[in-house]
């Protein structure tokens, strides 16, 4: 079988990096990595689409992959997404806030957790496991994904591809009947959607939680640019139907200053 041997860090630099209380990557805590169990997020789609939408792993299975999107702001809680070369997938439930931020490029053990088909959106769900059977270990902090820069044409003709992936969607703007409207409800306790429009005459909707600290910032009303996962909600039954979401990282990320392309 095949191995990959990890790196042992002389206990000399271990206690330099204590003294500094730098901010160093953790050492993964095994020295062995059988290549066999080591996943990307495609064969994690592939899994699931293979065991009817839900699959437990029982095994110590690692996955590699860079936070695209953490907790900082509050419009998710004790969850994150994740995305690698081969997609991304939501992270979901962390066992504290904070745990993640984004450009940390980690490897988890899966041992323990669940892949599910959340009406459309796949995620890695941790739901009453214990902290120890996580084993979030960071590899290497500050290395950010750029955003692919899509259309929502591009994301309607091929969903499944863009599912939990961070992009950029350019010549957008919030529907002109929402721009009266803030992110979502200051102080409330659900989550509000809020329409967007692009230039071309497709729709899609901003997904923002009562929680987030940018909840009661009022919508831009010209149009431009916006940074966030996009995500997808299908509703089942003989009318099923797909909503295509996208969830805001961070108002800095929404630049829409120009004219509305109405």
């Amino acid at each position: 079988m095949k191995k990959i041997i990890s790196i042992i860090v002389p206990m000399f630099f271990a206690a330099v990096a204590l003294v500094c209380s730098c901010e160093k990557p953790d050492v993964p805590a095994i020295t062995e990595l059988d290549k066999d169990h080591i996943l990307t997020v495609a064969d994690i789609y592939k899994m699931c689409d293979d065991s009817s939408d839900y699959y437990q792993f029982t095994d110590d299975y690692m996955l590699f992959g860079t936070i695209t999107m953490d907790d900082s702001h509050d419009n998710i809680y004790k969850e994150a997404y994740l995305q690698d070369s081969t997609g991304g997938i939501n992270i979901y439930k962390l066992s504290k806030a904070g745990m993640v931020k984004v450009g940390d490029r980690v490897r988890m053990n899966l041992k323990g957790s669940h892949i599910v088909n959340y009406n459309g959106k796949m995620e890695l769900t941790f739901v009453d496991v214990e902290d120890v059977t996580l084993q979030v270990v960071l590899q290497e902090p500050n290395v950010p994904i750029t955003p692919e820069e899509v259309t929502m044409a591009q994301i309607i003709e091929n969903p499944a591809y863009y599912d939990c992936r961070l992009v950029k969607l350019s010549n957008v703007q919030f529907a002109a009947s929402d721009t009266s409207l803030t992110y979502a409800t200051e102080h409330g306790t659900s989550t509000q959607n809020r329409n967007m429009t692009s230039c071309d005459g497709n729709t899609l909707v901003a997904r923002n939680s009562d929680y987030a600290d940018f909840a009661g910032q009022p919508l831009p009303k010209g149009s431009g640019s916006v940074v966030g996962i996009m995500t997808r909600y299908i509703t089942t039954g003989q009318n099923g139907t797909t909503t295509y979401q996208i969830i805001i990282r961070s108002t800095d990320e929404v630049n829409m200053e120009n004219e509305r392309c109405d």
